[in-house]
């Protein structure tokens, strides 16, 4: 009644709207049939009043799972903070030393690799520095990747490091819980609130016009998602 929408569905399928904005405060079902026999019957089974559910779905696989909807509303909270003033020095001084971290862990790994070279003989060891640095000439980093880093220094890059390039790029740009998504056919852009039920394809979501009230629609063939505008401050 909340939702002020009226669906339908039958044996058992899912049901689909049929009308909404419905401005009244009570609600009577009407059946219409075709019968040749007069005096028939009809029987209206499991009629349900429906209000607005409370508890609503993430969605997935069609939209983003619980994990990256946390994330991302994280991730856009400081970006909030960062376009105001008061924020931007705090958040721009953090994440450069986070990001500073990716040096120096690369940096220990380099030079924990030259000492385990130091037990093979002297002549492939010189053979291996020449090798290395005409590489590093060319501009050119060292060919080992994250298998020559230690445990604490992957958790640095996993706990501290990561999370800044996540606040700079994202974590998933699909449709999600709480996010801004385009309606396809007429360009409205309106915010996801969720799905009723594990698996749905349907979607609960609300209009940005005041006049426009929630309503359920397909996610995959009726909305996609909106690009979230990066502040102008550099990070």
């Amino acid at each position: 009644m909340e939702a002020r929408t009226i669906s339908f569905g039958k044996n058992g399928e899912e049901p689909k709207l049929a009308f909404e904005d419905v401005d009244a405060a009570e609600l009577y079902p009407c059946v219409m049939f075709y019968s040749s026999n007069p005096g028939e019957k009809v029987k209206i089974c499991d009629m349900q009043m429906r209000g607005t559910p409370r508890d609503l779905l993430p969605g997935d696989p069609i939209c983003s799972p619980v994990a990256a909807v946390l994330a991302e509303a994280t991730i856009q909270l400081i970006r909030i903070l960062h376009r105001t003033d008061r924020w931007t020095y705090c958040i721009n001084k953090k994440m450069m030393e986070r990001l500073h971290k990716i040096k120096i862990c690369i940096k220990e790994s380099g030079q924990k690799l030259k000492k385990s070279r130091s037990v093979q003989s002297r002549e492939e060891n010189e053979m291996r520095e020449e090798k290395e640095s005409k590489e590093e000439e060319k501009g050119k980093h060292t060919r080992h990747g994250l298998a020559d880093l230690s445990e604490p220094q992957l958790r640095t890059l996993c706990i501290e490091v990561w999370p800044v390039l996540a606040v700079i790029g994202g974590v998933d740009a699909g449709l999600r819980v709480g996010g801004r998504c385009v309606h396809k056919q007429t360009g409205r852009h309106a915010t996801l609130l969720g799905v009723v039920k594990e698996g749905s394809t349907s979607a609960k979501v609300q209009w940005d016009e005041a006049e426009i009230t929630i309503r359920y629609d397909l996610l995959s063939y009726t909305f996609s998602h909106c690009l979230w505008t990066v502040s102008n401050h550099v990070f």
